[in-house]
């Protein structure tokens, strides 16, 4: 039932979106919001009293969800997530992933990182402020959409499966909405990049991070992500809980 309605939620999620109206994405996300923090409840994982940042929240609809319970909350973006038009309690401060993060080492217990990753262009170093902020063995909360899976050209999609040069002029053909001439160029200011669930598994090892698990969102498997050739066009969504090992 709950892919039902994850499913229907996601065809709505559009409407009134691009005429300034947030209301059926916000309801998408806060609905993704409740899966993780159940999933992570599975794995004995509660933010209950905990110091939290979320990153590039975008609309911002996972936010009110998350920040239920914690200590202290403070989500982040380059611009101002719409969910403070329904709720400014939430903290909200503007920077740049991928520049230094304005906070003091070991600032915080747990950080999500949500869909971002396969919009940084290198990814090391918002690992590396991550872990910098990250208190030691803090978790982080990583997902995103495996590039080579139905979701992962995002915009682009399914053409990204023909190569860029096609999947770029397939979309202005097709998509009139989107009129972008690379990938990197597709976002604005953020582009999108080729994320796999292994070379993302590597790097996240490399930045000195342990794994303690990692699964597929909808449905949710553990095994799917971790078939390897086949878990890269299977997994939709892939998450990954690190510890950090500082």
């Amino acid at each position: 039932m709950k892919l039902i309605k994850f499913i229907k939620l996601a065809k709505r999620r559009q409407i009134g979106y691009f005429k300034g109206n947030p209301t059926n994405y916000i309801k998408f996300q806060n609905f993704q919001a409740k899966e993780i923090l159940s999933e992570l409840k599975k794995r004995n994982v509660n933010l209950h009293g905990k110091t939290v940042l979320e990153l590039a929240v975008g609309t911002g609809g996972y936010s009110p969800v998350f920040k239920q319970g914690c200590k202290d909350y403070i989500m982040n973006d380059i611009t101002r997530p719409a969910i403070l038009d329904i709720d400014n309690s939430i903290k909200f401060k503007k920077f740049d992933v991928t520049k230094k993060y304005p906070f003091e080492d070991n600032s915080f217990d747990f950080v999500f990182s949500c869909s971002l990753i396969e919009h940084v262009k290198d990814p090391k170093k918002m690992m590396d402020e991550i872990k910098r902020v990250l208190k030691p063995n803090g978790l982080l909360y990583l997902s995103f959409p495996p590039f080579y899976s139905p979701v992962g050209g995002h915009y682009f999609k399914p053409f990204h499966y023909f190569g860029e040069k096609i999947a770029v002029e397939l979309t202005k053909i097709f998509k009139h909405s989107v009129n972008a001439d690379s990938y990197s160029k597709g976002f604005g200011s953020f582009g999108l990049y080729i994320r796999k669930i292994g070379s993302v598994r590597r790097l996240i090892k490399k930045e000195g991070f342990s794994i303690i698990d990692y699964w597929a969102r909808y449905p949710s498997w553990s095994f799917i992500a971790k078939i390897p050739i086949l878990n890269e066009i299977l997994t939709w969504h892939v998450c990954f809980l690190c510890k950090n090992k500082k």
